[in-house]
């Protein structure tokens, strides 16, 4: 666990007093991220805060905390940690209307009872979630977006393996063995993920969060509960035991995954963190924030344990060699940057530290002319309720095949840019938006959507490629062949009226 302290930005209690988590409310949409209502009650007097969807790993109901402080809690007496086996046919679900004691705060209460050795156990909806379907902040958020796995990886099966090539917008951290049997563990089972998928689909349709036992499977748990007579409630599970994994092989490619080379270059730019005197190890979880930030580790504080039947080998395909720059010298650009101590757990999906030049996110983009007249148009379009978020990539055209013309401006010297947008939208759809430096040509700009499993990169690349090769020009074979293949293409004229308009009209297009 992290020697930092993370603490709530918004905790309402005085200094050094324990408050009790009574009640974790239903998860709602706020602007472009989920929350969730959380009670807490201290000497007879229950306060609401809001918290990011994302905290729910650091909850634990009928529990004490202090201060705000995520990384510790006082559980209730009376509790005991037994093994249960939860079996299909042993669980129905419940729901009944609820109100949080000390408020007039009207909600559901949704639960499973799981009969178990002649005893029945109450076990929180929510509680299956962050366990069971959910238990890492990457997945806590793909519950709410429908088909959204495509945007963040391709699946591809054979025999006894299972292969997954992430895009770049799947953070590089849930690579590691533990998201990655997780994720395949829900992959690979069709009925956890009939379930999970299922989620976003009820949540759209009727705003709750719901679902029924469709789990085909025995699960097998270890939890805390709070024992009655006939059984008790169950407050946290800890453990996820037997996990069967139906592969003997995970394989998987990532962007940042490659074979690094050194080279004598110098460094384009360099990061650098200004220190204080004492570091301050203070972070507040700040619920205004509206992206995460990259150096989030709340995850970490979540001392749930999932344990498999078998251990499936991982094994890591590396991309094409990259150059790592070893020294700097005086065309080093520098940064700096000061860490203000404020965490996000919104979603894995908003503000990064900028990785590199080539794929950054929109308000981290800096273009000139035409690409930077484009980026405008994007910052006014990310407004719109309906979207999640824009990531943009900035690059330079392939040279093609002899050194073709349209590769370059007129100068023949500067190489002609190109911007890759991706928007993506609450409602779980993904598209792309193309746009090329034109210089008095009437080249549109291309709006691209798939229903089907696309290798983005390759496809873009192809086109643009393509599109050197013909001088600059969308050739209507090669579109109709996008047609062919479940893409839909669309053209967007360039308008010469304001940004709003212009966002306005790329909207429409992409609806």
């Amino acid at each position: 666990m992290s020697s930092k302290v993370y603490k709530l930005k918004n905790w309402p209690f005085p200094k050094g007093e324990p408050a009790q988590l009574i009640w974790i409310g239903s998860p709602f949409k706020a602007e472009k991220k989920m929350m969730v209502y959380v009670h807490f009650r201290a000497k007879g007097k229950t306060k609401k805060i809001a918290i990011d969807w994302g905290v729910l790993p650091a909850l634990a109901i009928q529990h004490m905390y202090i201060d705000g402080d995520l990384r510790y809690s006082l559980p209730p007496d009376n509790l005991e940690e037994i093994d249960l086996m939860i079996f299909p046919q042993s669980v129905r679900y419940t729901e009944r209307e609820w109100v949080v004691q000390g408020t007039n705060d009207q909600d559901i209460s949704r639960s499973f009872i799981v009969n178990f050795n002649n005893k029945s156990y109450t076990l929180p909806l929510i509680e299956v979630v962050r366990s069971i379907l959910a238990p890492n902040r990457f997945l806590l958020y793909r519950l709410f977006e429908m088909n959204s796995f495509p945007q963040y990886f391709i699946e591809n099966y054979s025999e006894g393996q299972i292969h997954l090539d992430f895009s770049s917008q799947y953070n590089l951290k849930y690579t590691k063995k533990s998201f990655l049997y997780q994720l395949v563990w829900l992959l690979g089972n069709r009925d956890l993920r009939r379930t999970f998928e299922n989620i976003a689909y009820t949540f759209l349709n009727t705003g709750e969060l719901k679902f029924d036992w469709l789990f085909q499977q025995p699960i097998s748990i270890k939890a805390i509960v709070k024992i009655t007579s006939n059984g008790g409630t169950i407050l946290r599970v800890t453990e996820v035991k037997d996990k069967e994994i139906p592969f003997e092989i995970i394989s998987f490619s990532h962007p940042e995954v490659s074979k690094s080379e050194k080279t004598n270059e110098p460094k384009k730019y360099t990061m650098h963190e200004l220190k204080s005197s004492a570091e301050e190890k203070e972070k507040m979880i700040d619920e205004t924030v509206e992206g995460a930030t990259e150096d989030f580790e709340l995850i970490e504080m979540n001392k749930q344990v999932h344990k498999y039947a078998e251990s499936p080998s991982i094994v890591k395909v590396q991309g094409k060699s990259t150059k790592q720059r070893t020294y700097e010298d005086e065309s080093t650009k520098r940064y700096t940057f000061k860490d203000s101590g404020i965490r996000s757990a919104s979603d894995t999906g908003g503000n990064r530290l900028a990785r590199g030049i080539e794929n950054q996110s929109l308000q981290q983009a800096q273009a000139e002319g035409e690409l930077g007249e484009f980026v405008y148009i994007l910052q006014e379009l990310e407004d719109y309720k309906e979207v999640q978020s824009i990531n943009v990539q900035l690059s330079s055209l392939p040279i093609g095949d002899g050194n073709r013309v349209f590769s370059y401006l007129e100068d023949g010297i500067t190489p002609r840019r190109y911007a890759l947008a991706t928007v993506n939208l609450f409602n779980g759809n993904e598209f792309k938006i193309l746009e090329v430096e034109r210089e008095n040509r009437a080249l549109s700009m291309l709006i691209l959507f798939a229903t089907v499993s696309i290798n983005w990169n390759q496809l873009i690349d192809g086109l643009l490629l393509n599109l050197v090769n013909s001088s600059g020009s969308w050739e209507r074979d090669v579109l109709g062949d996008l047609k062919r293949r479940n893409i839909v293409v669309r053209k967007a004229k360039h308008s010469k009226k304001g940004y709003k308009h212009r966002a306005r009209l790329l909207f429409n297009k992409v609806l």
